[in-house]
């Protein structure tokens, strides 16, 4: 090689050098960009819990998600959930968590499109969107829209009643009203209109919200 080529292929990267190395910030951006969501400090399991499955750690409806969080199998199995049962719903609570917490590692709240924000600790509202649990319902999961207190505070309601809007569950109309007791309690008072299954409701269903 001749030393005229070696001295044009020098010349040739060394304004790209200079770039690089006076620009020092294009990499940890660069950097930054890449990185994976990082994982709220303190996520609330037992609120997302109550949203997505009124808190039972053990439910299984066939509708192809499981346990306290929902999780799906595929899901499951990713992020390690195999290792404690075969479905997130044989698992224990724990178990379950230690599943959701790597999830959160990995994609942040987004796979709770709507009920990731209440896992958020001192607030009601997150921007995260994606697919992978949800409560059941015949209502298709990726065209539920996110719970946010507007949503509740705006709905269509007196001061003794709540008209249920899509997307709503028994747990977050709860808890967004104050119901004492919360599900639990909001389900009694109106047996008769949401018959023997807590978990289906509808809009346009009328609820008392005072006994």
């Amino acid at each position: 090689m001749s030393s005229r080529f070696v001295k044009r292929s020098i010349e040739a990267i060394l304004p790209v050098l200079i770039v690089l190395l006076s620009a020092p910030g294009l990499a940890t951006r660069a950097v930054a960009a890449a990185a994976p969501p990082t994982a709220p400090a303190d996520t609330d399991w037992e609120a997302i819990a109550a949203c997505e499955s009124s808190g039972r750690w053990h439910i299984n409806t066939g509708n192809g998600y499981h346990g306290g969080l929902q999780i799906a199998p595929t899901t499951w199995q990713a992020y390690g959930g195999k290792r404690y049962a075969p479905r997130a719903d044989l698992a224990s609570r724990w178990q379950q968590i230690a599943v959701g917490e790597r999830i959160v590692e990995d994609r942040g709240l987004a796979p709770w499109p709507n009920c990731g924000h209440y896992g958020l600790s001192g607030s009601d509202e997150s921007d995260n969107g994606a697919t992978v649990t949800r409560r059941h319902s015949s209502t298709p999961r990726h065209s539920r829209p996110s719970y946010r207190r507007g949503h509740l505070a705006a709905g269509a309601r007196t001061g003794r009643h709540y008209i249920v809007q899509q997307g709503d569950c028994l747990s977050a109309i709860a808890h967004h009203r104050r119901i004492r007791g919360g599900a639990r309690a909001l389900y009694e008072m109106n047996r008769r209109t949401l018959g023997a299954n807590p978990d289906h409701i509808y809009p346009g269903q009328r609820l008392h919200l005072h006994g």
